[in-house]
């Protein structure tokens, strides 16, 4: 008799770089962290995502890393050293709900994965914006009153092994060893999840500390562990929560041979406001 997949996972997190002094507006570091109120540096949510990735591999299989998709949302802050519960549960319409709780029991991230289009892919906006083109230098300034709402954003280039998709496919690998389909390894969905922050910051200028709360994810082929990505953003939306300066990126994800890889909706805050409380 074949043994079900475990739907659980302990992991303590980590977070290297939270001593460094040398960037004001990085929140995953202690000094930008705690000038906003926050306990020390944030754990990156694509880590979270990371964490859980094998949970969702051993139960929805390759199909879903060739075209599945994943809702995930950043909840609340986590911090190095915690230790978080990985859960993985079915939901009522058949998808798979991932939860990462703390200590305490509180959700810190949670993500919907399941088999087939998610529903937000209908309003997803592909740029036209397909010839790699160099990064802008200098990079425009985003603020809700300037934001080109509506507006295609260059197609950036990026090496497979940068370093935020290198630290994301680690923390995958370090629960599971490498994410193999057929035979060959492959980039990790964190690692393409991730491309966005990495895309984000290249092309704007944030006025003050930005944090990711949300990708919405569309698998729709696989990247070879060495592929060199392109990433073409679209600007879909600004707004002001509470203080706090968002932007939802919608972009396509474009393997070295043409292909598309992944759809993805990115949701930051390019503005942070100051937090009450840790």
């Amino acid at each position: 008799m074949t043994a079900s997949p475990s739907r659980v996972r302990q992991i303590t997190t980590y977070l290297e770089g939270t001593g460094r002094q040398d960037q004001p507006k990085n929140l995953h570091t202690d000094a930008a962290a705690r000038d906003l109120g926050y306990r020390g540096g944030l754990v990156y949510g694509s880590s979270v995502y990371a964490w859980a990735t094998p949970l969702i591999v051993d139960v929805l299989g390759d199909a879903w890393l060739r075209s599945g998709w994943a809702d995930l949302r950043i909840l609340r802050p986590i911090y190095a050293g915690e230790t978080l519960t990985i859960t993985l549960s079915e939901t009522v319409d058949g998808s798979q709900l991932a939860e990462a709780r703390g200590p305490e029991g509180k959700v810190r991230v949670a993500a919907d994965v399941g088999l087939g289009t998610g529903a937000w892919v209908a309003g997803h906006h592909r740029s036209q914006r397909l010839i790699p083109e160099p990064a802008p230098d200098p990079r425009p300034r985003i603020t809700l009153e300037t934001a080109p709402v509506g507006s295609d954003l260059p197609m950036l280039q990026v090496e497979a092994h940068d370093r935020l998709a290198r630290m994301f496919r680690e923390a995958t690998n370090r629960e599971r060893g490498p994410l193999l389909v057929d035979g060959r390894e492959i980039q990790s969905p964190a690692s393409i999840c991730g491309r966005m922050t990495w895309y984000v910051h290249a092309v704007w200028d944030y006025p003050g500390a930005a944090l990711h709360v949300r990708s919405q994810v569309q698998h729709r082929g696989l990247l070879d562990i060495d592929e060199p990505v392109c990433v073409a953003g679209h600007l879909h939306s600004v707004y002001d929560r509470n203080g706090n300066h968002y932007a939802e990126t919608d972009a396509v994800i474009v393997g070295a041979g043409g292909h598309e890889a992944a759809l993805i909706r990115h949701t930051s805050i390019f503005q942070a406001a100051r937090r009450t409380g840790a």
